[in-house]
């Protein structure tokens, strides 16, 4: 019995003295946290060497790496809708306001061989001119202010406003409309399609020397097709340089409608500018 007890007392001392050699127990240093956290792949680091030995620098946890990506995915989206609102602004002057200005300054200048043989129809051209410049003005405000016209257009009338304030150096358009088939199109649609005429029937003035030219909105099976075309001397539809900005313009709008486009044109036969889009 006492050789169990002095046995006993001479483990228990020498675990004691086991513990009193171990010293207490030591807090690994920062150097270590940081060793054992990139073993444990919780951070990540960067590591320079100096000389024979290496110098550990933690840069970011991956939560801190997790959390910048994904500051960075959204920086990305919100510069691509930035970038698309870019190029909708652009779309929109361009085919609008531009135009508008264009036709204007077509108008103006009717007037200045007219002032002198026919005051009273150089001043109702100038009348004209003056209220489709404060059109203008108005969809400069509304761009300004990121309001848009709340009232549903009327596209044969907007399309045949369009041709009357090109003045008499343009030519001869006839309009064929379905009446019927422009007032079920959906608002998007009529806003599109008007863009799109009035950049085809600018081109045409512009560039086409053409004597006549036409504006035609049918339905053709489960499609709504609208085409301008002209008798002018065309061109070479195949060619990219050809591919002028118009024509990206309307390109883009007919994208935008999930739509067809389709040019036809060669040397001195006139063109077609073809759209084709579902209908309602």
């Amino acid at each position: 019995m006492g050789f169990d007890q002095n046995g006993k007392a001479r483990r228990s001392a020498s675990k004691s003295a086991a513990r009193r050699k171990a010293g207490p127990k030591r807090w690994p240093s920062e150097a270590e946290q940081t060793l054992e956290a990139l073993r444990a792949g919780l951070i990540d680091a960067l590591v320079i060497p100096e000389g024979s030995r290496e110098r550990v620098y933690a840069l970011k946890t991956f939560e801190e790496l997790e959390q910048a990506n994904k500051d960075l995915r959204e920086s990305q989206e919100h510069l691509l809708v930035l970038l698309n609102e870019r190029e909708r602004l652009m779309q929109d002057l361009h085919d609008g306001c531009i135009q508008s200005i264009y036709a204007v300054g077509l108008t103006l200048e009717d007037c200045r061989g007219l002032i002198t043989r026919n005051p009273a129809e150089a001043m109702h051209k100038i009348a004209r001119a003056e209220a489709n410049l404060n059109l203008v003005i108005q969809e400069l405000r509304a761009f300004i202010s990121g309001n848009t016209p709340q009232a549903p257009l009327d596209l044969a009338h907007e399309i045949g406003r369009t041709i009357e304030a090109l003045g008499a150096h343009a030519p001869s358009f006839v309009l064929d409309i379905d009446t019927a088939l422009a007032a079920s199109l959906a608002p998007e649609q009529t806003a599109q399609l008007l863009q799109i005429a009035r950049e085809a029937v600018s081109n045409i003035v512009r560039h086409a020397k053409a004597r006549s030219g036409r504006v035609s909105l049918r339905r053709r099976g489960r499609k709504v097709q609208l085409e301008v075309s002209d008798d002018g001397e065309g061109f070479d539809a195949t060619s990219d340089k050809q591919s002028g900005l118009g024509l990206h313009h309307i390109a883009a709008r007919v994208q935008k409608l999930g739509g067809t486009l389709r040019v036809e044109s060669s040397s001195s036969q006139g063109s077609h500018i073809i759209v084709e889009v579902p209908a309602v």
